[in-house]
């Protein structure tokens, strides 16, 4: 079994240095974590690691004066209390009606995966002279980003992805913050139950995720696998955006990827899938859909408020209203992404009133 050569105690003291600011901190606890994933560590043992350095970390109990973010400047308890509250804006504690193990577990793994997205932020920021700390800076983004405007949002969608193709009907519909009405045009994606358990030899299907923890890991390498060139003509195709996860059948979801445009008109023209890898190719015609778009992640808690306040919004609304209670989330950003730079949307098909 492969051991974590990584101590702890060099681990607190690599991430104290990375809030800080010295930005090549990071990069040495992310390339030890990587190394771990590498070198076959098992996941519970990474699981562990990390939630030992949060604990240790921006999880301690910290003073009351820790909020102040001028003594972050000059205070290690301080920059710690601004990765928390940082975390924290990211990633919200869960309130006592969530506390069973399951949704126990589920905040543990955003939070760590909050934190991983963090160091890679924090690796890139300039060591610039500026007497302000690294973490004071992300955390000011965190905060503003949970203000941001759709066009600000829009502006989190990947540099050059194909994404589907739409045009906007209805700007601000009423009641609705960051809500659209999008008349969808037709397009093709690759799909995969999120469900069915993958093939015992999935390495001939599916692609090698970095994060196999992460919810629909799984179901992401199967499709990741396809696109890539673990098809029927060995073809590789470019990535696009975003994931959509929408309802399948009763109790399971199918997780989606948009394929190239080229094969938007005739998805018979695409690449067959193998027979074994679960994937299908499928068809979507065009719709008219209302959209509410949101950063950070698109958590089953924040998908659930996000469905609320659309379904709140065209109840108000005196053209539009929903033609079923079909939920689509689409997810644009890879999951490395810091929160504050995120694209989510859930989505439902509507038809004029």
């Amino acid at each position: 079994m492969t051991t974590i050569e990584l101590k702890p105690t060099k681990a607190l003291q690599l991430l104290e240095d990375a809030i800080a600011f010295n930005s090549s901190a990071s990069e040495e606890l992310i390339l030890n974590i990587n190394k771990m994933r590498d070198d076959g560590t098992p996941r519970d043992t990474i699981d562990v690691f990390l939630n030992e350095l949060l604990a240790k970390g921006p999880d301690q109990p910290l003073p009351f004066w820790t909020i102040s973010k001028r003594m972050a400047r000059i205070s290690r308890r301080a920059r710690m209390a601004s990765l928390r509250r940082t975390l924290d804006v990211t990633t919200p504690p869960l309130t006592e009606n969530e506390s069973n193990v399951d949704n126990r577990e589920q905040a543990s793994q955003r939070r760590r995966r909050a934190l991983f997205a963090l160091l890679r932020s924090l690796g890139n920021e300039s060591e610039d002279g500026s007497k302000e700390p690294f973490i004071v800076r992300l955390e000011k983004r965190a905060i503003k980003a949970e203000k941001d405007d759709p066009a600000n949002l829009r502006n989190r969608l990947p540099e050059g992805l194909e994404t589907p193709e739409y045009d906007i009907i209805a700007s601000a519909i009423k009641g609705g913050k960051n809500v659209e009405i999008r008349r969808y045009k037709p397009y093709s994606v690759c799909a995969v139950s999120m469900n069915k358990p993958r093939p015992t030899d999935s390495s001939k299907t599916d692609a090698k995720v970095q994060m196999p923890e992460m919810s629909g890991a799984g179901s992401f390498g199967a499709l990741a696998g396809y696109l890539f060139g673990k098809n029927e003509a060995s073809t590789a195709m470019k990535m696009t955006t975003p994931v959509f996860t929408s309802p399948l059948n009763e109790g399971d979801r199918q997780m989606e990827f948009v394929l190239p445009s080229n094969y938007w008109a005739s998805v018979s023209s695409a690449p067959k899938p193998f027979a074994d890898s679960g994937v299908t190719l499928q068809e979507k015609k065009a719709s008219e859909r209302a959209v509410i778009m949101f950063g950070g992640y698109a958590a089953k808690k924040e998908v659930d408020r996000r469905k609320k306040e659309l379904v709140a919004a065209l109840l108000k609304d005196p053209e539009w209203r929903m033609a079923d209670e079909e939920v689509t989330v689409a997810q644009y950003n890879d999951p490395f992404t810091v929160p504050w730079k995120r694209l989510n949307e859930v989505s439902v098909a509507v038809v004029k009133r």
